[in-house]
């Protein structure tokens, strides 16, 4: 679902919510939406959404909104469990895609080049920037 298809009506925050990425970018947010459902294997939650502008990620469930439903995180098994409203218990289970391209670290890399091992480094650059349209924000 689309931020567009959404029954949810935003509106401005009375202050700007800014975030800093791990590689250093920095989003600045100023929508939300309260009460929103949020459907999860067919049930419906309620939770409060701030618009986010980053491709690829929809929504960031906070530790409020986590709470709220009592979840219960397991990362071995990339499972969320929670428990709605009227006590019913549901189980998600993430996504076990094995990344395209291996990552690792660059204390793991600075290593490796240490040890002689040969390394290509790039740097990518977007140039042309333009605005994020309201309807191609995938958001549940």
């Amino acid at each position: 679902m689309t931020a567009a298809r959404m029954t949810c009506v935003f509106e401005e925050l009375d202050v700007y919510l800014c975030v800093t990425t791990p590689i250093g970018s920095m989003y600045r947010y100023d929508l939300k939406a309260q009460n929103c459902t949020i459907v999860i294997h067919g049930k419906l939650f309620l939770g409060d959404l701030i618009l986010l502008g980053i491709h690829g990620y929809d929504v960031i469930l906070g530790m409020d909104w986590l709470t709220k439903y009592h979840a219960t995180i397991d990362c071995k098994q990339k499972t969320l469990a929670l428990i709605t409203f009227e006590g019913e218990s549901i189980m998600y289970k993430g996504s076990c895609l094995i990344p395209t391209v291996p990552l690792i670290s660059a204390v793991k890399a600075c290593k490796l080049v240490r040890k002689g091992c040969t390394a290509h480094f790039c740097k990518i650059e977007i140039v042309d920037t333009q605005e994020l349209d309201l309807k191609s924000i995938p958001v549940v």
